[in-house]
């Protein structure tokens, strides 16, 4: 009966001998990943010497050599390995240039030079805890995504045998109660924000843009990147009721520059929300003043140029204008916040979650709905427990 061989990637046992008067060898047999059985040997000035050399050269051999990478070769070098499998992934371009981004700032200079096998879960958390001191949570979290998915693709080259990320705790940026704009706060925003786009300003005048869209993300719920991705044929202001089909949003590029993105933040991103009467004056109106001479993209919201409009520029002027009017905790983001609220309320979570574009519900009650602030009156309905229940009026004559 044949002996059972060795499993792939391990030796035998070590044996020892004088090479020379100075040197010793020590031999083994080793079942490489081919399935053959081959003699390695070292030497050393001592048998245990040469017994320790033999067996870092056995712990090096043990990586397949087909792998691109092994436990030896540094991060950085397993970084890029990443950014060329990350360039070829499904992910979005946003998703892409952050965590590139992600890489190159905060990985790569502090893990470089860590050689692959040397990423115990305790040198990684060190790295974790790190990011949280200087850069938060939430950045530390995004590292956690990349490096976890960096290190399966270590495991698969055999470079590592577990993934030394699974298993850390990294903190969670801790989110504050959602607060949106009640309807008399809006009606006021709205009137104080209309006359400081008609106050007098050194230098350049200022935009008139602004109050146009507060109403539209405020009556629609759009994202301010799917807003200004919007088209005039996505708008169908004479169906019934009114639509507007959300199927794009803007997107920062590596470059620095802004583009259409052709799909919205997410699958359910995509979705048609109707259009209230007064936000159809409003869009006629403006359809009547724009010129398709300078807004070659047909955009409901060009930039002054007739490009895409960038909504990090106009949430610097936005946050210029909300300091200006007595309302600096708003920002374009807290529309959307009163439009989920407003519908969460009156129609339920779920319309409010669809509204949005989100996939859970969940979603929309943690960080888009306003908690009641006041007690709902429900004297009615409780009154069914009442032992002494009022009398019925008199009906007799």
């Amino acid at each position: 009966m044949s002996r059972y061989p060795l499993p792939l990637g391990t030796w035998g046992t070590i044996r020892t001998e004088r090479a020379t008067a100075k040197t010793w060898r020590a031999r083994t047999y080793f079942r490489d990943m081919d399935g053959k059985l081959r003699q390695v040997e070292a030497r050393g000035p001592s048998a245990a010497g040469a017994r320790r050399n033999l067996q870092i050269r056995l712990q090096k051999r043990s990586t397949p050599r087909k792998g691109l990478i092994a436990s030896t070769d540094k991060i950085s070098q397993l970084a890029d390995l990443y950014l060329l499998e990350l360039d070829r992934s499904d992910k979005a371009s946003r998703t892409k240039d952050k965590y590139s981004f992600t890489v190159k700032k905060y990985i790569t200079p502090a893990l470089g030079s860590i050689r692959i096998g040397e990423a115990t879960p305790g040198v990684i958390d060190y790295f974790f805890r790190d990011v949280v001191d200087h850069a938060g949570p939430a950045t530390a979290r995004t590292c956690g995504a990349v490096l976890s998915w960096m290190f399966k693709i270590a495991r698969r080259h055999d470079a590592v045998p577990t993934n030394p990320v699974l298993g850390i705790s990294i903190p969670r940026t801790p989110s504050a109660k959602p607060q949106a704009l009640a309807p008399d706060q809006f009606l006021d925003l709205r009137s104080k924000l209309i006359a400081w786009e008609n106050e007098p300003a050194l230098g350049r005048t200022r935009t008139q843009e602004l109050h146009e869209i507060a109403d539209f993300l405020i009556f629609t719920g759009l994202r301010a990147g799917e807003l200004f991705a919007l088209r005039w044929e996505d708008i169908e202001l004479d169906a019934a009721p009114p639509t507007v089909f959300i199927n794009a949003t803007v997107i920062r590029t590596s470059t620095g520059g802004v583009r259409i993105q052709d799909h919205p933040k997410s699958q359910h991103g995509i979705r048609h929300v109707t259009v209230p009467d007064f936000l159809v004056d409003r869009l006629r109106e403006r359809l009547s003043r724009q010129d398709p001479a300078t807004n070659p993209l047909n955009l409901v919201f060009p930039s002054t140029t007739g490009t895409v409009c960038d909504p990090n520029n106009v949430g610097k002027t936005w946050r210029k204008a909300a300091n200006a009017i007595g309302y600096p905790w708003v920002t374009l983001k807290t529309f959307r916040k009163a439009n989920a609220t407003i519908i969460a309320r009156t129609m339920g979570v779920e319309a409010a979650a669809y509204q949005a574009g989100h996939s859970k519900v969940s979603m929309t009650q943690k960080h888009y709905v306003e908690e009641y602030k006041e007690a709902l009156d429900t004297r009615g309905a409780l009154n069914a427990f009442n032992p002494d229940p009022p009398k019925p009026p008199d009906m007799g004559m």
